[in-house]
């Protein structure tokens, strides 16, 4: 085999060192979109994961979060597992974290509107809705507006924990 063989243009070697730069960007662009989560979630880019949270947003503002003060005092004296607890979130729930007036002064049916995540409620007429569709959060404690399933591997509220070991 000549020597002129294995000699390359250099036109054509520019183009294969372009090609192997272009590969080897595509190929670290699919690992970082694969670590990310996969392409499909970035792929929705701000719409995909703006309508998980609208959805979350419209179902805190259904029909069922709405109720009078009465009745969402009365669930949530229902989840209380103890009276401390109970006794705590009573404090908590006698004003309206957004005006500061109490509830019940006005109508005996008088509306809240109840943040399914954390059981948190205001009155309905206090503007807790715009408040909602903007940030996206509980106005008092900062929670989401669903509840969120645990973590896998953290221990349960129902488990008693382990003894330590000696």
């Amino acid at each position: 085999i000549g020597q002129g063989a294995l000699s390359m243009d250099p036109d054509l070697a520019l183009h294969l060192e372009i090609a192997a730069v272009v590969v080897m960007a595509v190929i670290i662009v699919a690992v970082a979109v694969m670590a990310s989560g996969g392409a499909c979630d970035d792929a929705a880019g701000a719409t995909g994961s703006a309508a998980v949270h609208d959805a979350d947003v419209e179902a805190a503002l259904g029909d069922d979060t709405l109720m009078t003060y009465e009745l969402a005092t009365a669930r949530k004296k229902e989840k209380a597992k103890d009276k401390a607890k109970e006794k705590e979130e009573e404090e908590e729930e006698e004003r309206c974290a957004l005006c500061l007036s109490d509830y019940g002064e006005g109508d005996a049916g008088e509306l809240v509107r109840v943040v399914p995540a954390c059981g948190h409620f205001y009155h309905a007429s206090c503007g807790v809705d715009k408040w909602l569709r903007k940030h996206r959060t509980c106005p008092l404690c900062r929670g989401g507006l669903r509840p969120q399933p645990p973590l896998p591997g953290l221990p349960r509220p129902e488990c008693p924990p382990m003894p330590p070991s000696h």
